[in-house]
């Protein structure tokens, strides 16, 4: 498998922008979402660095100490949503070509189904992973206060447009399905996840 995850940046914007299909918008979200979990991780060590009030009062003092201990939650649990995200940049494009060489070769109909199941599943779970990253930005936004906060406000357009990006490229697998059952479920789970990320706006 090619690792688009180990490219620079530079490199991988040169290859994004050529007429080849790969990478394309799949692997362009889970970076935007890998960039925005990141982000969000990057103010929350800042805020943890920052020594508590000498003189906060008993009630002030456990009020701190339960929010660090939160923020410091959510540093650990980005760690390995943004290590998943990380890997779908390599993984669509992969994917991607598994779809297209079922076309290609003419692969019967079930073969082609359990290509676009799996190409739908990666970005489904992508925009699963968002959601809760999502949700832990939104917290973020309660415990952190400064002019750091407004990097929270970069880090939430970064996971917005990467759902965006996993919600509509899982779908379009979906739209070529063939197999009712499988097709209902699929678009029922979509339905969920952009149901949970519209909650956590």
């Amino acid at each position: 498998m090619k690792k688009y995850s180990d490219l620079s940046l530079e490199t991988y914007l040169e290859k994004l922008a050529s007429d080849a299909p790969v990478p394309g918008g799949g692997s362009v979200s889970a970076y935007a979402g890998a960039l925005g979990m990141a982000l969000t991780q990057m103010v929350a060590r800042i805020a943890l660095k920052r020594k508590p009030k000498a003189d906060l009062l008993p009630e002030q003092k456990f009020q701190d100490e339960a929010n660090r201990k939160c923020m410091q939650e959510i540093v650990d649990s980005l760690e390995k949503t943004r290590a998943d995200a990380l890997q779908v940049v390599s993984l669509d494009p992969q994917v991607y070509d598994e779809v297209m060489a079922c076309y290609k070769e003419g692969a019967g109909p079930e073969k082609l189904e359990d290509a676009l199941q799996n190409a739908f599943r990666l970005q489904a779970d992508l925009a699963l992973i968002l959601v809760m990253a999502k949700e832990w930005n939104e917290h973020m936004k309660t415990l952190v206060k400064g002019a750091v906060a407004n990097d929270l406000i970069v880090s939430d357009g970064l996971l917005s447009a990467a759902f965006e990006g996993a919600f509509h490229t899982a779908h379009i697998n979906v739209v070529y399905m063939k197999n009712k059952e499988r097709k209902e479920r699929a678009e029922k789970a979509l339905a969920e996840l952009r149901g949970r990320f519209t909650k956590g706006s």
